[in-house]
């Protein structure tokens, strides 16, 4: 035994005893540090004001100089530092947005270079894709020089766009914007997207053309494959590079519904297997080099795992970033990172603080993926399996069929854990997915990711001919296995959405997760689980004892109408918000998504007359509505005074207009009167103060609780007659936050206050729902607070 000259051995147990103590201080601190840092980060991402940077470095200096000074609370004073320095970091990703987006100009034509650095799809009608923008002009005149900034643009009908490619630059003509959030149940928010993403605007491009290409690794392999001929080239394309934009919409739907989403993107599992694979064979290989060789003279010195896992760490971060540094791959190679790095420095740290260390360090380094849902979807779905870690721990003399019958345990057990969070993401989850998991997966990764990853390798090499040789090999299972997964989508209980979700399949759910969770877990957790389903029953009974029998919801669709009436789980339309003249109409961006995140099958539409804010892209929703009644402007059942009936025990009658076909689209708006039980209320369209003289002197108006206010609040509508005729108790307002028609005109809000009447707008509070039993009402957002004070490019850009 070689000892160490300064080896003491009666002071081993006491050296062994301060370097245990020393090694849990530092991870308790480490633990703690970290969060502090993320409390920091998440705080100034939600600031709705600039944090001045100069002003949170100076408290940090003053703070450093005080620790010496104060021993009591040396450990507060450090938290609060670290505190500060999150803070920072938040501040600077969040004023750094607000400075390029100064920069860029909204809503006008400029001249600008492009820089492609991502095709996301190509459609029919248009292609979306990101690019780095440099050189603006405006009438000759240079806007930004080197501003570098990310931004989503849009190119719509043009025969060339087919051709786009990461690496290329153009000289296009581009037209920016801010988007627009509409805060409605269902909706999306385009702005916490493009903070994920780390882009500026939304816009759309003409006039492109090519200037040069710089060709780049993921552009080889992009080439190489688009020139390929196979069937599969978009999954392919997708485990390469972690580009998705050439999957078939079809053959995406049926993989999704298959549970295999997950398999469609560069995720832990591929990186795992890549990092894995290298590891193996580096190691068989250097292993059987002879002990007697040149670089192995003195074999005791290759330290052979730590140098063997940092190649394979080298090359899963090559796959990474051809992968384009993805949210997914990025946490699968700080977690491999992690796991290596701390057992070289002999720190015997849980997968669990592994894994939220990850977390925290994506998000110091990138702020922006706290709003990435495929962070989070890819957070929790490590955080099962390492739940679920417990049962892989079988004995080496297991029989096969106990093994197979362990696997499919696990994969019921994800399902049962990972089925709320898809459900909650994508609004629903693949009953089938563990029977496809068990016969894709395997595949994928034995046979497909090896070869795929192969080929890119050789396309990258400039030999396409082998490239696409390899990648044919690749896809040839996936050919066998499509048609399974085709029958399998097709099984009607395949696919659970969430408006399918019922208090029975709830509680069969969590029967399922408590069968399938072992007992020895249940005893640690038994009480938050009986917590949990004491408060599910609560909530249940609670829901169903408050359940409104009608719903009468005003969508948040900006400077347009859409008003949706909910009863018994069916729905009727009255107008469909805007169409544009390119791009999709809000009937797709909004109202779909209402409808199917509420679960209502739409039975009648009405268009109270036929401008573009109201009648919407009503061609589209009549092709996606084909069972549903069409009343009003644009359809064979025009409205008249006089027209009433019941739809599902709601009265309606129509007020308005005299005769059908009146020549001016305002006057002619369809009145409608709805009365449920005691509750009435009344939706104008765009009628003005001539019309509103005619229903009151004629008294065809009669006291209602709810008023939908006529044309957007104008200055020329909602008069005093009007406001006598009805006395409401509320007014609501279906209006853009930002719109050139100064509406809603502050006197008309004035007149409704005088009449004792609530006020209420979509600019200010998004979607507006009334909930009705027929003797009450109460209104409903959903914010809990003004949207107009919601974080967004517009509040962060302001000084």
């Amino acid at each position: 035994m070689i000892r160490h000259p300064f080896f003491d051995h009666a002071s081993c147990h006491c050296n062994s005893r301060l370097h245990l103590i020393v090694r849990l201080n530092w991870k308790h601190r480490m633990r703690y540090s970290s969060f502090t840092l993320l409390a920091g980060t998440v705080m100034a991402l939600y600031s709705t004001h600039l944090i001045e940077k100069w002003l949170v470095a100076l408290i940090i200096v003053c703070a450093l100089f005080c620790i010496p000074l104060c021993r009591q609370t040396r450990k507060y004073l450090i938290q609060f530092i670290l505190v500060l320095i999150g803070i920072l970091i938040g501040s600077h990703f969040v004023s750094s947005f607000a400075e390029h987006h100064r920069h860029l100009p909204e809503r006008v034509w400029v001249s600008a270079y492009l820089t492609v650095e991502q095709v996301d799809y190509h459609s029919a009608e248009r292609s979306r894709f990101v690019a780095r923008v440099t050189h603006l002009r405006h009438s000759n005149q240079q806007l930004v020089a080197q501003c570098h900034c990310r931004v989503q643009l849009f190119w719509y009908d043009a025969a060339q766009r087919r051709g786009l490619a990461p690496g290329q630059q153009y000289q296009a003509e581009i037209k920016l914007k801010t988007p627009t959030t509409y805060w409605n149940q269902g909706g999306a928010r385009p702005s916490n997207f493009l903070w994920a993403k780390q882009l500026i605007k939304q816009g759309q491009v003409r006039n492109m053309r090519l200037v040069k290409t710089t060709p780049s690794v993921r552009w080889r392999v992009y080439r190489a494959l688009q020139a390929s001929d196979l069937d599969f080239k978009g999954i392919l394309l997708a485990l390469a590079i972690g580009y998705r934009g050439d999957i078939p919409f079809e053959q995406r739907d049926v993989w999704q519904k298959n549970g295999l989403q997950h398999v469609m993107a560069i995720s832990g599992l591929h990186i795992g297997l890549v990092a894995g694979l290298v590891f193996l064979i580096v190691r068989r290989f250097i292993a059987g080099i002879p002990q007697r060789g040149i670089l192995l003279r003195n074999r005791e010195r290759l330290v052979l795992t730590p140098t063997v896992a940092v190649v394979a760490l080298c090359v899963a971060f090559l796959y990474t970033g051809l992968a384009g540094f993805a949210i997914s791959s990025q946490r699968a190679w700080l977690m491999l990172l992690l796991f290596w790095g701390q057992r070289w420095l002999g720190l015997s740290t849980s997968n669990w603080k592994r894994l939220g260390y990850a977390a925290v360090i994506l998000i110091l380094i990138d702020p922006g993926s706290w709003y990435d849902i495929g962070f989070w979807f890819s957070v929790v779905a490590v955080a099962v399996i390492l739940l679920c870690q417990w049962a892989w721990q079988l004995g080496s003399n297991a029989s096969g069929w106990q093994r197979v019958l362990q696997t499919i345990y696990l994969q019921l057990l994800f399902l049962t854990l990972m089925g709320p969070l898809s459900l909650a993401l994508f609004d629903g989850v693949s009953l089938i997915a563990p029977i496809s998991n068990l016969l894709v997966v395997p595949v994928i990764a034995l046979w497909v990711l090896p070869l795929t990853l192969m080929g890119a390798v050789a396309a990258m090499m400039w030999a396409d001919v082998f490239a696409a040789q390899l990648w044919w090999l690749a896809e040839l299972p996936l050919i066998g296995l499509q048609p399974v997964l085709n029958t399998f989508a097709e099984i009607a209980w395949t696919w659970l959405t969430a408006s399918s979700i019922s208090a029975i399949s709830a509680v069969l759910w969590l029967c399922a997760l408590a069968l399938l969770t072992p007992m020895w877990l249940m005893r640690y957790y038994r009480w938050i689980l009986a917590g949990v389903l004491a408060m599910q029953a609560s909530y249940a009974l609670w829901k169903g004892w408050r359940t409104p029998d009608v719903i009468v919801h005003v969508l948040d669709v900006g400077q347009a109408q859409a008003i949706v009436i909910e009863r018994e789980r069916a729905a009727w339309l009255v107008d469909l918000g805007r169409r544009f003249y390119i791009g999709r109409s809000q009937f797709e961006s909004v109202i779909e998504p209402f409808i199917a995140q509420r679960g209502l099958r739409v039975e009648r539409v009405s268009l109270t007359h036929q401008d573009a804010d109201h009648s919407g892209d009503w061609r589209l929703a009549k092709q996606r509505l084909p069972k549903a009644e069409w009343f009003g402007a644009l359809t064979d059942q025009p409205c008249r005074a006089g027209q009433q009936g019941v739809w599902r025990e709601i009265r309606w009658r129509v007020l308005w207009p005299d005769q059908a076909g009146m020549h001016t689209s305002n006057a002619a708006s369809c009145v409608y009167q709805f009365s449920y039980g005691e509750i009435d209320w009344l939706v104008t369209g765009d009628i003005g103060f001539p019309e509103e003289r005619i229903l009151a002197e004629q008294r065809r108006l009669k006291e209602v609780e709810i008023l939908v206010a006529p044309h957007h609040g104008s200055a020329f509508s909602l008069g005093s007659l009007l406001l006598q005729a009805t006395q409401p108790e509320v007014t609501l307002v279906s209006v853009g936050a930002i719109n050139h028609y100064g509406m809603p005109d502050k006197y008309t809000r004035q007149r409704a206050l005088e009449y004792g009447s609530e006020w209420a707008t979509t600019a200010d509070f998004g979607q507006l729902s009334i909930e009705t039993d027929g003797a009450s009402w109460r209104l409903k957002t959903p914010a809990l607070f003004d949207k107009t004070n919601a974080k967004s490019y517009s509040s962060t850009s302001q000084r």
